[in-house]
């Protein structure tokens, strides 16, 4: 199962809460992976007067004991990074992938968020996935949260809800 607790709907705080810290926050209250909080310079992405930028998520992924994963996309698992180079040279945002194609992250200027990967923002934009040997991707099942009222026919709903607003005719 996964737990999203305290994950989502954090505000943005570059260097401190965002989308580097909820994936490091996910991995540790997941599987207790714990990362250091790697000091991030504002704009670390953008170059600087000698054309020169920092390229934070490739040069160190692998001192997390993360693993660049070449296979196909239809092979991704929920627990993989997905990297993405945003209005940037290099990767510039992570995220993590959850099952149904849905990711965790936190972008810029916005809350922490579960949605849709398939938006082109980020499919189009992604450079890199990594995979990590201590996530048990099976453990990240998603819980499909179902009310029992919509497995009664509606028909039996109809003549219920009739019955209690006192209008069956019997």
């Amino acid at each position: 199962m996964i737990k999203l607790d305290g994950l989502q709907g954090r505000e943005f705080k570059h260097g401190s809460t965002d989308c580097y810290a909820v994936m490091r926050d996910f991995y540790a209250l997941n599987f207790g992976l714990k990362f250091p909080d790697w000091a991030r310079p504002d704009d670390w992405w953008e170059p600087d007067a000698e054309g020169k930028h920092l390229n934070i998520y490739m040069d160190h992924y692998h001192e997390l004991g993360f693993g660049l994963f070449n296979g196909h996309p239809r092979d991704r698992r929920p627990g993989d990074v997905i990297l993405m180079a945003i209005r940037s040279p290099v990767a510039n945002h992570g995220a993590v992938l959850l099952p149904g194609e849905q990711i965790l992250h936190h972008l810029v200027g916005q809350r922490s968020i579960v949605e849709s990967y398939n938006r082109p923002l980020f499919r189009d934009t992604t450079v890199a996935v990594l995979r990590h040997p201590g996530v048990d991707h099976t453990r990240l099942v998603a819980e499909t949260e179902i009310d029992a009222w919509d497995l009664v026919p509606k028909r039996v709903r109809d003549q219920l809800e009739d019955a209690r607003q006192g209008t069956l005719d019997v």
